[in-house]
């Protein structure tokens, strides 16, 4: 199921792009994230490993 802010039809020039959590930088949508790119945060796994920490103490 395509996600609903995402175009029908995708153009390798005109990809959606969206800024990492961790590192800051820009980062394209991907084939393989056709079905949660809203959930996407990370440009990779090692920003994924190394994010930040949470301030949500107990």
């Amino acid at each position: 199921m395509p996600s609903s802010s995402l175009p029908k039809r995708l153009v390798k020039g005109n990809l959606p792009t969206k800024l990492c959590l961790t590192c800051g930088r820009p980062f394209e949508y991907r084939k393989k994230w056709r079905a949660c790119w809203d959930e996407v945060k990370y440009c990779g796994e090692k920003c994924q490993r190394n994010r930040p920490p949470t301030s949500s103490a107990a």
